[in-house]
C-alpha cells in the first residue's frame, strides 16, 4: 500500500504542479479569469496537500538536496523576492470589495441603474423568482429580507440582458 501511495502522491505532485501552473499564468494576464479562479485556488490545496506526500515519502534524498548551494541560492533569492513583494503591497481596502460593498448598499435609484434597470422592472423580475422589494432601498438591504445572497439578486437582475 504505502508504494502506491508513494508513487500516486508524486504523480499526483508533478500533475497538479502543471495545472496550478498553467491556470496561474492565466490568472496573470487575466485569460478566462472567471472560470479559472476556482480551478487554480481549489487545485493549488490540493497540490500543498500531495507537495508535502511526496517530500513525507521522499525525505530521505531530498535531506541530501537541501545543503547543496543551487538549494540554498535559490531559497534566498525566493525569500528576498517574496518579502519584497508584500512589503511593497499596497495597504488598505481591496478597492474591488470597496466598489462592490458601495453598489450593494447604495440607494436602488444609484444601483439599479448600473444593472441596466430600474426599480418597476427589477420588481418584476425579482417578483417573479418569489423575492420582495418592499421598502428597502439597496440591494443588499432586499437580499436580507429575502434571506438570499445579494450577488443572487444582481444575477436575476441581470440574466435577462446577457
Amino acid at each position: 500500500m504505502k508504494p502506491l501511495i508513494k508513487e500516486s502522491a508524486t504523480s499526483l505532485t508533478a500533475l497538479v504542479f502543471f495545472v496550478v501552473g498553467v491556470s496561474g499564468v492565466l490568472l496573470y494576464f487575466h485569460l478566462f479569469d472567471v472560470q479559472v479562479k476556482a480551478l487554480h485556488e481549489t487545485l493549488g490545496l490540493l497540490f500543498v496537500a500531495a507537495a508535502l506526500l511526496h517530500v513525507y515519502f521522499n525525505w530521505k534524498g531530498m535531506k541530501r538536496y537541501f545543503p547543496k548551494k543551487v538549494f540554498m541560492g535559490f531559497t534566498a533569492v525566493l525569500t528576498a523576492v517574496s518579502i519584497a513583494f508584500i512589503a511593497s503591497s499596497e495597504s488598505g481596502p481591496n478597492p474591488k470589495v470597496t466598489l462592490i460593498d458601495r453598489a450593494l448598499n447604495a440607494p436602488l435609484s444609484v444601483s439599479l441603474p448600473l444593472l441596466e434597470t430600474d426599480r418597476e422592472a427589477a420588481e418584476t423580475l425579482l417578483g417573479d423568482r418569489g423575492i420582495t422589494l418592499g421598502g428597502a432601498d439597496s440591494l443588499a438591504a432586499i437580499a436580507r429580507a429575502n434571506s438570499v445572497s445579494p450577488f443572487e439578486l444582481v444575477m436575476m437582475i441581470t440574466a435577462e440582458k446577457e
